[in-house]
C-alpha cells in the first residue's frame, strides 16, 4: 500500500467566480449619490473611477438605490 502524506491531497485552484453574464464579480459600475459622488452606494470608493465604462451595474448599489437595502 503506498504511503499517503499530506502533499499526496493537493488540491486544484480554485477557478475565478463569474457572474450570470459571464464578468468577474469585481467588475462593474458603480452607483453613486449626489452628496458624495466619490463614493458608491455600497461603500466602495469611486475618486477618480471613469463613468459608463459599459459594465453591468452593481447589484449592492443597485439594491440601496431600490431601497431594498439601506
Amino acid at each position: 500500500m503506498p504511503r499517503v502524506t499530506e502533499r499526496s491531497f493537493r488540491m486544484p485552484r480554485p477557478k475565478p467566480i463569474h457572474g450570470v453574464d459571464g464578468s468577474a464579480f469585481e467588475e462593474c459600475e458603480h452607483l453613486v449619490g449626489d452628496e458624495d459622488p466619490d463614493t458608491a452606494l455600497c461603500g466602495v470608493d469611486q475618486t477618480d473611477v471613469p463613468w459608463n465604462q459599459g459594465l453591468p451595474v452593481c447589484q449592492a448599489c443597485l439594491a440601496v438605490a431600490q431601497g431594498r437595502m439601506s
